[in-house]
């Protein structure tokens, strides 16, 4: 039994005419850190943030806390899972999800 405390992470899906694009906040999260794993057509991204202070450290005051986030995401059916791109970069996940060629909208050429 998982007896971690996890945090829904704020998040942002947008639809493009060619991809999705998943946009999570995980600050303070490195990447060796999160998981992302999609099965059929769920995304899921657990976080296990682990935080040392520096040694003679002191805090004073804290804003936020370091904590584990968790989410899923069911993708449309339009998406293609294979063609799936993640990056994290300044606490910010971004994925990438391309449509399947076959549900792109095209420009047809009238003769």
């Amino acid at each position: 039994m998982d007896t971690e405390k996890y945090i829904v992470p704020v998040a942002t899906f947008t639809e493009k005419p060619e991809e999705y694009e998943l946009k999570v906040q995980l600050p303070g999260t490195r990447k060796e850190d999160a998981e992302l794993h999609i099965e059929n057509r769920t995304l899921t991204l657990k976080t296990h943030t682990a935080y040392q202070a520096p040694a003679g450290f002191r805090q004073v005051v804290a804003e936020f806390e370091h904590a584990n986030y968790a989410m899923s995401v069911d993708l449309p059916e339009m998406a293609d899972p294979s063609a799936l791109v993640a990056k994290l970069e300044n606490g910010i996940l971004t994925v990438v999800v391309k449509k399947r060629t076959e549900t792109q909208a095209k420009r047809i050429q009238i003769a």
